[in-house]
């Protein structure tokens, strides 16, 4: 144990959930307008424990995968909380699977049952479902719905059987779960190659949602709106179990990111803390029915998932009045949040970087090829260490090449950090572009080119070139409404960045490919610069 674990809790999520709902028995836990769910923390226990004795009395045990397939509705954080308490471990699948993906997580977790929704539309899952061959190796089916469908478990029967099992014999299942225990298998969006499950225990996302809330300033009179998909960690550990860890109440707006139902529930349900990628935040207030005003109770809240863009900062600090929002940078594999500024951070330092560490882990820059640490202001690998995975599931070898003999993570990302401590995120290991063998840093650039007249949002990327070795693009979606011309930005770029640095390539888009939990895909990018402009 490092000097920096010396406050960590050695708590079950479980035992934090029952000590929280008996000090805030009243406390609102979680909210869904859409549904008119609305659980106190005594009766969102009493939910919870409910469900865990229906999943003992379907012959669950300790270890058993689960995995979890459906939107932000509020079963799936009673699901999630109760597999935890019984010592199953959860397997998020994103709610917007398909086929080849579901597949491929219920296998390779192995899971034993799913926990499901009918669908976001219809009944799509259930028809997905039925066209998996895994599908038949399922032993239970539980379906997150009143009616029943053949072949499965309703929501409403697994409650009922949960009548039969008695209060001991789900606390003794309780007593039999350490902190060190295994409770998830959340797998990596998988920007290059097969997702990788990354296995989560107890203790490191307690620690995490703990040092991350305290940090944030979060305690159990906010309200914090949650709109993030719960698939990914952002939404299940960095919002929820931050939050439910300090007794403050879920706001979930919507299933699927909506922003016409996050501004209204911001609004009615009087959020305090507000989470999302800065895609997200563009998002709703670029939306037509966005108002300012009704956005008065936000305080809090933390943008991740990619660098937050100067004048996006700003307006939300300056003009939104958010003013004590965080800026964060996390992996899965480090069970949530690594880095965080402090609410009381100078603008400027919240948008320049990604905080100093969380006081549960240490951060170190390493140079990528001698494994040196390196001076404060030295670009080099970002390597964290406390409270990380306990390793990619059933693959030794992808664990083997991340985590090091002392223990340490290496993130493929490329950072700096100052005297104080506070890190700088300059780029990706494999997102450096090197053109006619110079290095050039997409973050850099899009930083620059966001200042341009009517740029909502901008993505820099390289792709492969047969004379140069990579090509630099740099495209651009505008802001609702304003007219951007290429040449416009092509002089904008000649004025504000050195001839080494100019994209030779530009394009006005309407829209980014995006992963589910919000991250634009750069390789996506490159694969259409590359048809486009070479035409291979």
């Amino acid at each position: 144990m490092s000097p920096h674990h010396q406050d960590s809790m050695r708590k079950t999520i479980g035992q934090v959930v029952n000590e929280v709902a008996a000090l805030y028995p009243d406390n609102m836990a979680l909210a869904h307008p859409d549904s008119g769910t609305r659980y106190d923390y005594h009766r969102f226990l009493s939910e919870i424990n409910r469900a865990a004795r229906g999943l003992m009395s379907l012959g669950i045990q300790k270890g058993d995968r689960v995995a979890l397939w459906a939107p932000n509705v509020p079963e799936w954080i009673i699901s999630q909380i109760a597999l935890a308490k019984i010592g199953a471990i959860l397997v998020p699948v994103d709610h917007g699977a398909g086929k080849k993906e579901l597949g491929y997580i219920l296998e390779q977790s192995g899971s034993g049952s799913l926990i499901m929704t009918r669908g976001l539309a219809g009944d799509e899952y259930l028809t997905i479902l039925s066209e998996i061959e895994y599908g038949q190796h399922l032993e239970h089916v539980i379906l997150i719905d009143r009616k029943p469908h053949p072949g499965t478990i309703s929501w409403a029967e697994l409650a009922d059987r949960g009548d039969e099992i008695d209060a001991e014999t789900l606390a003794d299942r309780e007593c039999e779960i350490e902190a060190s225990d295994p409770v998830a298998i959340m797998y990596t969006s998988g920007t290059t190659g097969k997702p990788k499950g990354v296995i989560l225990d107890h203790v490191g996302l307690v620690n995490k949602s703990l040092f991350s809330a305290q940090r944030q300033g979060l305690d159990n009179q906010d309200r914090l709106c949650l709109f993030f998909p719960l698939f990914h960690m952002f939404g299940n550990t960095c919002i929820t179990l931050a939050g439910l860890i300090q007794g403050a109440s879920i706001i979930m707006p919507c299933k699927k990111f909506d922003p016409s139902s996050i501004l209204s529930a911001i609004d009615t349900e009087q959020c305090t803390a507000i989470y999302g990628s800065p895609s997200m935040f563009i998002a709703l207030i670029d939306n037509p029915q966005f108002d300012t005003g009704r956005w008065k109770t936000l305080r809090k809240g933390t943008i991740g998932g990619s660098p937050c863009p100067v004048e996006l900062m700003k307006r939300l600090v300056q003009e939104i009045g958010i003013s004590d929002i965080t800026v964060a940078y996390g992996i899965t594999e480090a069970s949530s949040w690594i880095t965080m500024t402090r609410p009381d951070d100078p603008l400027d330092r919240r948008v320049s970087t990604i905080g100093t560490a969380l006081e549960c882990n240490e951060v170190k820059i390493l140079d990528p090829v001698t494994g040196d640490v390196l001076p404060p202001n030295t670009p080099g690998e970002l390597c964290t260490r406390g409270f990380l995975m306990k390793g990619y599931y059933r693959m030794p070898a992808a664990t083997a090449s991340v985590i090091d003999r002392e223990g340490w993570f290496h993130s493929g990302d490329l950072g700096m950090m100052d005297e104080r401590g506070y890190v700088k995120i300059t780029g990706r290991l494999r997102d450096v572009i090197v053109r006619d063998g110079l290095e050039i840093y997409p973050s850099e650039l899009e930083e620059t080119l966001y200042k341009a007249p009517g740029v909502s949002e901008v993505q820099v990327f390289g792709f492969p070139h047969p004379e140069r070795g990579h090509e630099v693009a740099a495209w651009i979606r505008p802001k609702e409404g304003a007219q951007v011309s290429l040449e416009g930005l092509v002089q904008f770029a000649k004025e504000h960045l050195s001839e080494e640095q100019q994209p030779h390539y530009f394009k006005v888009v309407t829209e980014f490919p995006m992963t589910r939990s919000g991250k634009v895909q750069k390789f996506k990018l490159a694969e259409m610069a590359k048809k486009e402009y070479l035409g291979s």
